[in-house]
Parts: C-alpha cells; structure tokens; sequence
C-alpha cells in the first residue's frame, strides 16, 4: 500500500515539474505549485506532498503522506495522510530573503493497524476515544528565498514549526500529571517551488 502512495506522490512531482518546465502550457488550477519535505511534526517521522499558494500567498494548503518506521514507533509501521493548512501573518522581505511568522493546524488520519475510526468492542465505552484521526495545531517560521535564471526549481522556503495534537491539548488541560512542555513537537521541513 505505501509503496502505491509514494509511487502516485512521485508520479505527481515528475509530471508537475514536465509542466512547470514548459513555457507553451498555462498552469492549470491543479497543478501544485512548490513540493514539501518535513521532518517530524506529528504528521510523520519524514513526511513528503505538495501545494499550492493561494490567497496573495498568505495561504498554503498541502497534501503530505508521512511515515514512521517500526524502529522508531515501537510498534507497526505508521502511515498517514496529512491535510496541512498553513498560514503566513506577514511577509518581511529583506535584501533577497523574505520571512514570515506562520501559524496552521493539519489534519491526519492514520491509514495503518496502529489506529482505529471506531473503537474496537474489547475496549470499555466511553474510556478511550479514537485515534486515527488527529488535528495538529502549530506556529513557527519560514525563510523564503527566490532563484532568479533557474527552470526548474523557482525558490525555496525552509520552515521551523512547534506544534501540538488535539489530544494532547486536551489531557493537558484535564490532567495534572501531564505538563504543558510535554505536549509540544517540533518540525522542519523545505518547500521548493517551480
């Protein structure tokens, strides 16, 4: 199955890159505009997608498959599918960088055995609450760099991101044995744009 995903996410990167590439094609509204990889975050111990910039780019939604391998998960390997929304506040340009504050959250859904929609009859109701559903709430930073006589690659964007899960939230406002600091994930991660 992740084999497929990756193949459809690399199938996806190559035709978008033969338009980007061709001057006589007008982009069509589908085509994405940057590809992204990302280091952590709760969306995957390496997540990788696409997406568009939209509304004066002030608007970035992507589509990320991200992945944990069992060495790192303890457990089965992990599989997700990551709608992100991420929003730029303002964008600063100085000398041939800009940076921006960014804010978002994302929504996952974890498409492996490690997680269930609904939950399993072995468990008591109403004592565990799903989990293959999460939504990451985040803020952070990104520097944007644009390359001037290049084809391929446009520019570039690295990201810095400390966010936390909905439910992590949640057990923090309802336990005091879990603290605030213990909630927190970073990210890193680089979009390019053609």
């Amino acid at each position: 199955m992740h084999k497929r995903i990756i193949f459809t996410l690399y199938a996806i990167l190559f035709f978008t890159n033969i338009f980007a590439n061709d001057t006589t094609l007008t982009k069509t509204w589908y085509i994405p505009d940057y590809t992204t990889i990302q280091f952590a975050g709760n969306i995957g111990f390496f997540s990788a997608g696409f997406g568009y910039q939209l509304l004066n780019k002030h608007y970035y939604p992507e589509i990320l498959y991200g992945f944990v391998p069992s060495s790192i998960s303890k457990a089965k390997n992990i599989h997700t599918i990551t709608l992100k929304n991420t929003f730029s506040i303002t964008n600063k340009e100085f000398n041939t960088i800009i940076i921006s504050p960014i804010t978002g959250f994302t929504a996952s859904v974890e498409t492996g055995n490690n997680s269930f929609l609904k939950l399993p009859d072995k468990y008591p109701k109403g004592y565990y609450s799903t989990n293959a559903f999460q939504v990451t709430f985040f803020v952070g930073a990104k520097v944007h760099k644009n390359f001037i006589n290049t084809k391929i690659i446009k520019g570039a964007d690295l990201y810095f991101e400390l966010g936390s899960v909905d439910t992590y939230i949640w057990y923090a406002i309802l336990s005091k044995e879990v603290k605030i600091n213990q909630i927190f994930s970073s990210a890193i991660g680089i979009n390019l744009y053609f």
